[in-house]
């Protein structure tokens, strides 16, 4: 071959192996595209799984920010007089309710993932943070603290995805404590509403201190405060009720209409619509206005504003707030007394408690309002964590969903979640130029409309189901409900949430078993049949094993067969396993055959690899009463001997 024939086949041969390089280097490139293709759409739905905004800003329109903004006015006037009330359960000056109800909105608007939910300070969390201000100098500074250290675990618990949690906390549990909780927050208004000066306390823990106190004080009771905190409730009840009436609806198409509606009918359809409209506002917004109605009195009255506690005006009036913004700086991590490790020793369990009572409120508000949708409870926690961190910097107590706000959020017909907006802001706009006038706010007034806004969290209405379907989870209830009572909401849920584990470890330990004597083939051919209800795990081996070896003598005579059927056995564990391998070596010592019948492959996977002694296995029916007819056989002329399974017509493990 010549050197040109030599050059020209190298050349050929590169020729080829550059081609087909080039077809390994698409291949590789097409690979690499898909692969990044795929991890940029995991990056996106992420992103756009975590920031919620991201999803419903593009499809933002005028329609949504008309209703958005409706619903977030409504909102504040809701939360304004609520907040200022708030401060008061929560033993801190009244602008602290104010400081921390606008954060939460404009975080919850980026993070949060239901449209309904608002964020703020609501009653329950007011009163448990109540129990940790422990002086009227440093209070708030452990309140902030408290703020900022429950956002963070409630923050690293939704991180880590860890929203099972809450889980834990059953719903009977939660009914005692919400019900406890209202009791006591309303309890602890009485004092406002009759105008009294708590000098001599008690102190005791519970309601029952509480009012111990309302009693030996009532000498101090105040005439005018307690006809107007009175007359508050009274027209702020009839003003809930009338918030949903049909008065206004058409009367063409209603059999017998009422009174009220053939005389509204009256005024035509426009004005019927009006009217509807009118009422609806007043009944939704009706905090403000009760709160706007009497502070016009109490200014009447007394034109001249008054510090916090003074008892010479015709109403005891809320008194000078500081106006303006909150100062923006970083949680205290110290006082002049105390370092971080000394304030955190003083709040003790409240760190782990208010979290976790966040968290359950803020999660259960937004199944209640998702419509029948899933809801993520980690991406709610990271949300509702970041909301009291912001806030936290802004002099906020903790904070978690509201549900009387969010109620009226998705009455006043909410789009999205930047209605938040427009509630923070006007909050805002309330700190900057309101408090001068919010210092008229008569206490007896915020007492009223606390009272009226927890009393319908009393969750009479689930004792009766409870009652019908399972004692047990009405005891716990119940304890949950007068441990928090009369002790202390943090010590009462734990409590009822030990109970709980405990009851639900009762039942692993114990569960039911069904003993069926069973004939095959006629008679003397019978066996006994044992179903054991649920998971065999360690705690249950010894009551299974007694309750299994007690039948095989007593109803079983030592002598029948026992088939021991799984198919409710879903998992299972070595303990479990070495066990019941013992059981069936002491039938085998007395000639009593156990036969394990419609095990899952799980379970048998496990009691094949434990080891020790060999059980006899029954993969189907048939394969049942072949073994069953063989011990029969055997039986009609041999004292029953051990039955070890037949390679040919079963497997052993």
């Amino acid at each position: 071959m010549s050197s040109l024939d030599n050059s020209d086949h190298e050349d050929g041969l590169k020729d080829k192996g550059f081609e087909h390089d080039n077809g390994s280097s698409d291949s590789s490139n097409d690979g690499k595209t898909k692969l990044l293709a795929r991890v940029s759409t995991s990056a996106k739905k992420q992103l756009f799984k975590r920031l919620p905004i991201l999803e419903w800003l593009p499809k933002y329109n005028g329609e949504k920010a008309v209703s958005d903004l409706i619903a977030g006015i409504t909102v504040g006037l809701t939360v304004i007089p609520q907040a200022i009330a708030y401060a008061n359960v929560a033993n801190l000056p009244p602008q602290y309710g104010l400081y921390s109800s606008f954060v939460g909105c404009f975080v919850y608007c980026i993070f949060g993932s239901s449209k309904d939910i608002t964020i703020g300070p609501t009653a329950i969390m007011a009163l448990m943070t109540a129990e940790h201000v422990n002086s009227e100098e440093d209070g708030p500074a452990f309140v902030i603290l408290l703020a900022f250290l429950s956002g963070l675990i409630i923050f690293i618990l939704g991180a880590l995805q860890l929203g099972f949690i809450i889980d834990f906390i059953s719903v009977p549990v939660t009914a005692g404590f919400t019900s406890a909780a209202a009791l006591t927050i309303a309890s602890s208004q009485v004092k406002d509403l009759f105008g009294l000066k708590i000098v001599e306390k008690s102190h005791f823990e519970g309601v029952h201190g509480t009012w111990i106190d309302i009693v030996w004080n009532f000498e101090s009771f105040r005439y005018q405060d307690t006809i107007l905190g009175f007359v508050c409730i009274i027209v702020l009840l009839l003003l809930r009720h009338i918030r949903n009436v049909n008065w206004f609806d058409s009367i063409e198409d209603i059999e017998k209409p009422s009174s009220c509606q053939i005389l509204c009918h009256r005024l035509g359809s426009v004005g019927r619509k009006i009217m509807g409209k009118l009422v609806w506002v007043i009944a939704t917004a009706r905090n403000a206005v009760i709160v706007i109605i009497c502070l016009l009195i109490a200014m009447g009255f007394d034109p001249e504003p008054q510090p916090p506690g003074t008892r010479n005006t015709t109403f005891i009036l809320t008194g000078e707030i500081d106006a303006g913004l909150p100062p923006v700086d970083v949680p205290p991590f110290g006082t002049d007394d105390l370092d971080f490790g000394g304030m955190v020793k003083t709040l003790g369990s409240a760190i782990a408690i208010i979290p976790l009572i966040a968290i359950l409120e803020s999660v259960a508000i937004a199944k209640a309002f998702a419509g029948g949708k899933p809801v993520d409870a980690s991406q709610e926690m990271i949300a509702l964590g970041l909301c009291n961190i912001g806030g936290s910097f802004f002099s906020s107590m903790p904070t978690t969903g509201s549900f009387s706000r969010t109620a009226v959020n998705a009455a006043s017909g909410v789009k999205t979640t930047f209605g938040g907006i427009y509630t923070g802001a006007l909050v805002i706009l309330a700190l900057a130029f309101l408090m001068d006038y919010c210092c008229f706010i008569p206490k007896a007034t915020l007492a009223a409309v606390i009272i009226t806004a927890v009393i319908f969290s009393v969750e009479y209405e689930v004792v009766l189901p409870m009652w019908r379907s399972k004692k047990t989870d009405l005891f716990c209830a119940l304890v949950t409900f007068l441990c928090c009572l009369f002790w202390a909401l943090e010590y009462g849920i734990l409590v009822g949430v030990a109970i709980q584990i405990l009851i639900v470890l009762y039942n692993t330990a114990r569960p039911a078993l069904t003993v069926e004597h069973c004939t095959l083939d006629g008679p003397g051919n019978d066996y006994l049949t044992v179903m054991i209800d649920r998971s065999l795990v360690f705690p249950s081996v010894s009551h299974v094993r007694n309750i299994i070896e007690k039948a095989g003598v007593r109803q079983g005579g030592s002598t029948r067969p026992i088939v021991l059927d799984g198919s409710r056995i879903f998992s299972t564990d070595y303990t479990a396993a070495q066990g019941f391998k013992a059981m069936a070596k002491d039938f085998d010592k007395r000639g009593q055959a156990l036969i394990f019948y419609n095990l899952k492959p799980s379970v048998e996977s496990v009691f094949r690899r434990s080891g020790g002694h060999v059980l006899t296995i029954a993969h189907s029916q048939d394969n049942l009463h072949e073994l069953l007819r063989d011990l029969f056989s055997h039986s009609m002329n041999v004292v029953v001997e051990p039955c070890i399974p037949d390679s040919a017509s079963h497997k052993s493990s």
